[in-house]
């Protein structure tokens, strides 16, 4: 269980080394006012030009996703670099480094990691059950273990899922450059937090992937390492 800090706006939430790397949490502010001037200024220069260019929620995620980046690089000792977007809106590393972003409404995300392997992190609510969801995004064989669980299980199982195919789909993205479906993979959790990703069609079984989660209170983090075989 990864544990939060109090909520202050543009804080460090959490810092934690997991197996797939380092992640950082940073609390957002409520509502979409534009990021003050002070809190543009922790950017770099680049990151702060393309900050600038954005609005509403769009401006505070980004610039949330970049602090948590900030906060790895400094934890691992090395000097920051600016992480610009390609043209997917995905973040882009400098050498030797990997990474990526999630967020949600208050809390923004970041994953870093050193090496050449893809690495993908996601965060998702599970308190609000929607109608439907399953049977958008899991393949059949995952929708009848689902519906094997007690009813009280099924909705955060499907979530966790869920949250895991979309971290294979950031993890992949460097190497593939397009959309990743949700029944390409199918995901097999365990409750010991390592969860097993199923490759099913022939560009993903190019790539050996650990997948792993984590609860911070309702919500699932999910990280994905994909290493090209």
């Amino acid at each position: 269980m990864i544990q939060p800090s109090a909520r202050q706006p543009w804080a460090l939430a959490f810092l934690y080394a997991l197996p797939h790397g380092m992640v950082a949490g940073v609390h957002l502010p409520d509502g979409a006012e534009p990021v003050a001037e002070e809190v543009l200024a922790r950017l770099t220069a680049p990151e702060r030009e393309s900050a600038v260019a954005l609005r509403g929620y769009r401006q505070v995620q980004f610039v949330g996703g970049r602090l948590a980046l900030a906060a790895g690089f400094s934890e691992m000792g090395v000097r920051r670099a600016p992480i610009q977007s390609d043209e997917h809106g995905a973040p882009m590393f400098p050498e030797g480094f990997v990474g990526s972003i999630s967020h949600k409404q208050d809390l923004a995300v970041g994953l870093l990691a050193r090496g050449q392997a893809g690495v993908g992190v996601d965060l998702e609510d599970t308190d609000r059950p929607r109608p439907g969801v399953a049977e958008r995004v899991l393949t059949a064989a995952e929708l009848a273990n689902v519906q094997s669980l007690p009813e009280s299980r099924r909705w955060v199982d499907t979530v966790l899922r869920f949250s895991v195919k979309e971290s294979v789909y950031k993890a992949v993205h460097p190497t593939l450059r397009r959309y990743v479906g949700f029944g390409e993979v199918a995901v097999w959790p365990s409750p010991d937090g390592s969860d097993r990703v199923e490759p099913l069609v022939p560009d993903l079984e190019r790539f050996r992937f650990a997948a792993r989660h984590a609860w911070i209170g309702t919500r699932v983090l999910s990280t994905v390492r994909a290493e090209l075989l």
